[in-house]
């Protein structure tokens, strides 16, 4: 299976909520979960040849979100997952995730966008912590509360992500 490296973001404003952003896949792209075709995810994505992922995390931004003043903090988590993305097929991603914070107001860049991404990103909104504890949504990962609640805590280190 083909290996993919990529960097995401926990993405937090001064009120410590979180941004995601919603998916709508014509394709299912979790294996273990062929039912699902519409969830919210944390931005990020690939890390390119010869990118550190904390670069490739700052360019993610900027193309998905139209953000270029983020501060990005620590590490905060790891996690494997089978993927079946529309432009690779079946990989293994390795996500990387860091803690960051903005002043700014995101706002979903189209024009930064690859076509795949303006079929699949739809929206963007901000999440309360009691919000993502409550919710029937599907978040990828499904252990995404407890890892924001985990990347509010500055001396914690980075944990392995499980579903």
């Amino acid at each position: 299976m083909q290996q993919r490296q990529s960097a995401r973001a926990i993405l937090l404003n001064a009120l410590d909520q979180v941004l995601l952003i919603q998916h709508a896949d014509s394709t299912p792209v979790d294996p273990a979960r062929p039912d699902v075709r519409c969830y919210w995810a944390t931005p990020g994505g690939g890390i390119e040849a010869g990118e550190l992922p904390l670069d490739a995390l700052r360019r993610e931004l900027q193309e998905e979100l139209g953000l270029a003043n983020v501060v990005i903090g620590r590490q905060v988590g790891v996690r494997e997952v089978p993927l079946n993305l529309s432009d690779a097929g079946l990989v293994l991603s390795h996500e990387t995730y860091f803690v960051c914070r903005v002043a700014d107001a995101p706002q979903l860049n189209q024009a930064g966008m690859s076509d795949s991404e303006r079929q699949t990103l739809k929206t963007i909104r901000w999440w309360s912590r009691e919000a993502l504890h409550i919710t029937n949504a599907i978040l990828r990962p499904g252990a995404l509360p407890n890892i924001v609640e985990h990347a509010l805590h500055a001396d914690s280190e980075p944990v392995f992500i499980r579903d």
